[in-house]
């Protein structure tokens, strides 16, 4: 009895892990998020409020490096392209894990702890966090001829001048939590955008800013007239920093796609460079991985 029960046994046991396989297939199927793009023939972007060059408004509409990337994902998808606009930064996260957005294109730096909770493209943009540093400041701390991150690090730290230097950071991002770790000691001033803390170091409310170089050197761009007398932006990035495509987690599928996207249709055609040089002036410097906005664009309209 028992040697024809046994056999009995592991067949229906093979049944029900295969039905139930198959039913974890279909449910995984059924809530992937490439999936549910193709299904709904529309492809939903959540963009960053404002990082130019990256994202923001011209004339009523959403343009930016991100925006185009998106608009060429979305036409060789063959479906719609639906940019969403979150109220901030720090939103766009939950939205991709909660369906809201099907990925973030956000000049978002890949990070351990956002790894940890969304699944990351490889880099599409190469960067590095720089220092935005008001001139009168830093000479008061007796750095006012450095040019650089070493250099500026040796002479507080020979003058005991470390304590005294205020960082300008954006509350949420990633130059937050890499301050303390280069500049141990320093304090610490938080504010609410990138702009914010960048008009504080222009007011001298702080020494320096640390934020992504491409966003530095564009706001001193921008803010030629009453900024280049005061503030200048280090040339050379002291710490490398990639931008991704964030999605849920669980969607190597829709990875595997964005990655051979990057790799085929941005690096190979070198399309990032263009389409960032629709907004601003830019040559790319390849050698150290930075940019330099051209020379003849300060003190215009």
């Amino acid at each position: 009895m028992k040697r024809f029960l046994l056999p009995v046994l592991m067949a229906l046991t093979a049944m029900v892990w295969g039905m139930g396989a198959k039913e974890v297939k279909a449910q995984d199927n059924s809530s992937s998020t490439l999936a549910r793009i193709t299904q709904s023939g529309v492809l939903k972007v959540g963009v960053n409020p404002l990082f130019k060059p990256f994202s923001f408004e011209q004339d009523g509409k959403r343009v930016g490096v991100d925006a185009d990337i998106a608009a060429l994902l979305a036409e060789k998808m063959g479906v719609k392209l639906q940019l969403v606009v979150p109220d901030s930064f720090g939103d766009l996260i939950p939205m991709v894990q909660s369906g809201q957005i099907d990925v973030v294109m956000a000049g978002m730096s890949i990070t351990f702890d956002r790894a940890m909770v969304v699944d990351f493209s490889q880099p599409y943009f190469e960067t590095g966090l720089s220092i935005l540093a008001n001139k009168g400041r830093l000479g008061k701390l007796g750095a006012g001829q450095v040019k650089d991150y070493d250099a500026l690090i040796e002479r507080l730290n020979n003058n005991g001048k470390m304590s005294k230097l205020v960082i300008a950071v954006t509350k949420g991002k990633s130059p937050e939590k890499a301050v303390p770790q280069f500049f141990p000691g320093a304090q610490i001033a938080q504010f609410d955008s990138n702009e914010a803390a960048a008009e504080a170091v222009l007011a001298g409310k702080a020494d320096i800013m640390v934020h992504d170089e491409m966003f530095l050197k564009v706001w001193l761009h921008d803010n030629a007239k009453t900024a280049q007398f005061v503030v200048t932006v280090f040339d050379r990035p002291f710490k490398p920093d990639n931008y991704g495509f964030a999605v849920a987690k669980g969607n190597l599928d829709f990875v595997h796609m964005l990655d051979t996207f990057i790799l085929a249709e941005l690096q190979g055609n070198g399309r990032v460079i263009e389409y960032m040089s629709n907004y601003i002036p830019v040559k790319a410097q390849v050698s150290i991985r930075s940019f330099n906005i051209t020379d003849d664009v300060y003190g215009g309209d």
